[in-house]
This record gives structure tokens, C-alpha cells and sequence, in this order.
């Protein structure tokens, strides 16, 4: 059952990742059409109002990434060994990546000054980051463990924790305060 979680979890991310990463990319092109055109006076500002959505829905997806993140840093550190989630950290830095560039263009552009698009901006390099530490300590703790456990020992690393995920006391192992917990359960 853990096993199932986890591996939805790594679904979830997957999704969110690739949302993520195609909401970004939209952002790029429309900040790029926008830096190709001469942004003077009011046509800035109708830039930023045109790019305001798509950095807006940049921004929220990017809230949900992170939010998977932070869930998924709650889950065993084996789960970083698993085959779907093994890339996760290079992705992430790709993400960073792009995102930086985005916010880079719009800088250039002078587009983070602005009235429409300064607080959305603001949140989304302050996710950006987010996303650059959660991919580092990601990667980190994908070295420890590959230094730590041989190749061999992998798989029967992850079905230790599958096992201790599933495991329950037995009636002759309760002591008073666990009755009292599972009596209180509805």
C-alpha cells in the first residue's frame, strides 16, 4: 500500500512537473514575441497585460509543484531510488533553469517593474528558488544513498520499506495508550 502511494506520488509529480514545464515554456515564447516588438510607454503595459495569464497560471502550477514537493519530501528516502522518480532531480534544475530564463527576459524587457505583472514575478522567482532547493537536496540525498546502498541491495532496500509501511501491532503488543488511540478512531 505504501508502495502504491508512492508511486502515485511520483505520477502526480510527473504530471505537475510536465504542466509546469509546458506553462513555463508558453511564458518564454510570449515573453520573446513580446521582447521582438518595441516596448515602449503603452504598449508596454498592454505586454504585461497580455503576458499577466500565462505568468499568472505559471505561477499557480508552479504552487502546486511545490506542494507536491514538500509532500514528497515526507516520504522514505528510498523512494528516491525508485526508476520513475530517479530523474527527478535533473528535472527540476531544468525547470530552474527555464524559469530563470523567463524571469531574465522579462527583466530585460523592463517588464518587472510594472504595475500588472511586479507581484506575480516577485512569487514566481521566490518559487523558482524553491524548486532549485528542492532538486539539491533531492539530488543529495540520491548520493548519500547511492554511496550508502550497492546496486544489489536496492531493491531489497525498497521492499524493507514497503514492509515497515504496512506493518501493524498485534493484540498482545497494545499497551494501554494504543488501545486508547484505536478506540478513539471512527
Amino acid at each position: 500500500m505504501a508502495t502504491a502511494t508512492m508511486s502515485l506520488a511520483g505520477f502526480n509529480f510527473n504530471i505537475e512537473y510536465h504542466q509546469t514545464m509546458k506553462t513555463t515554456e508558453e511564458a518564454r515564447v510570449k515573453v520573446a514575441r513580446a521582447q521582438a516588438h518595441a516596448l515602449q510607454g503603452h504598449v508596454r503595459f498592454v505586454a504585461e497585460a497580455l503576458l499577466y495569464f500565462p505568468f499568472f497560471a505559471l505561477t499557480r502550477d508552479t504552487k502546486k509543484l511545490v506542494s507536491l514537493l514538500n509532500e514528497f519530501e515526507t516520504y522514505p528516502s528510498s523512494i528516491l531510488l525508485e526508476e520513475d522518480v530517479e530523474k527527478m532531480p535533473e528535472d527540476l534544475q531544468e525547470l530552474f533553469r527555464k524559469m530563470c530564463r523567463v524571469l531574465q527576459q522579462t527583466e530585460a524587457l523592463g517588464l518587472h517593474d510594472g504595475l500588472i505583472l511586479k507581484g506575480t514575478l516577485l512569487k514566481l522567482s521566490v518559487l523558482s528558488q524553491q524548486v532549485k532547493g528542492y532538486a539539491d537536496r533531492f539530488a543529495e540525498a540520491q548520493n548519500k544513498l547511492r554511496s550508502r546502498v550497492s546496486a544489489e541491495e536496492v531493491p531489497h532496500y525498497r521492499e524493507s520499506f514497503a514492509e515497515y509501511g504496512s506493518c501493524e501491532l498485534t493484540p498482545d503488543q497494545f499497551e494501554e495508550d494504543d488501545r486508547k488511540s484505536v478506540a478513539l478512531r471512527f
